[in-house]
């Protein structure tokens, strides 16, 4: 990109940060008009980039750190009878943080549910949809889904597999950029998604304690 240009995508993330919500339709009318005061549009093509497990990735409305992904069957036990063919769980560790104003749910299945997606061979992940199923908080085993504002919380998010031999010893996994934004035509919040991608290979480590379920307390 030249020096002095700026990229629509760069343009619609500082409006919709700073400016009302409901302002929005009017200001992107006058997209155009500030973009080419500024040097005209730069690529907006997809990046890819790579990333490492423990970095922050920023990714619009969220702020996440994949740390790690463990393979268990020892916790959220009912959970896996509800999934046809389900053998374990496979946990992506994260610490996320909420940079808007409002709760954002971890499992939303919508255009920005791939936020973060495990890569794994065909069938074996059993969903239809890429955002996990559950969100659990590390700390105390307690439900994660919904991430607060201003709240940086470490969480395992949970998809269910069919054959815990086939999760490789190293995960790799794809986070995507997107916003969430105020839609005028749906009178609602909604994710928008960017197409900048992250790629990230995360270690194998155990479940966290405090997501143990015996056996005895089903």
């Amino acid at each position: 990109m030249e020096a002095g240009a700026i990229t629509a995508r760069t343009v619609v993330t500082v409006l919709l940060a700073t400016w009302p919500r409901r302002l929005l339709l009017g200001g992107l009318l006058l997209i155009p008009v500030i973009v080419g005061a500024l040097g005209g549009f730069g690529s907006t093509e997809p990046r890819s980039f790579e990333a490492s497990a423990g970095e922050d990735i920023d990714l619009g409305p969220l702020t996440m750190r994949p740390l790690a992904f463990f393979v268990s069957d020892e916790t959220r036990r009912s959970g896996l009878d509800y999934v046809d063919g389900a053998q374990a769980w496979l946990g992506i560790v994260v610490e996320v943080e909420n940079t808007t104003e409002s709760p954002i749910s971890l499992t939303f299945a919508g255009p920005a549910s791939d936020a973060i997606e495990p890569q794994l061979p065909q069938g074996v992940l059993l969903s239809t949809l890429s955002v996990a199923a559950e969100a659990v908080r590390v700390a105390d085993g307690t439900s994660g889904t919904a991430a607060l504002p201003g709240v940086r919380t470490q969480v395992a998010l949970l998809w269910p597999v069919s054959d815990a031999a086939a999760v490789p010893e190293v995960l790799d996994a794809v986070m995507t950029e997107s916003l969430w934004m105020f839609g005028p035509m749906s009178n609602e919040e909604r994710w928008m998604s960017l197409g900048d991608t992250w790629h990230v290979a995360l270690p194998r480590t155990e479940l966290p304690a405090t997501m143990f379920e015996p056996e005895d307390d089903l």
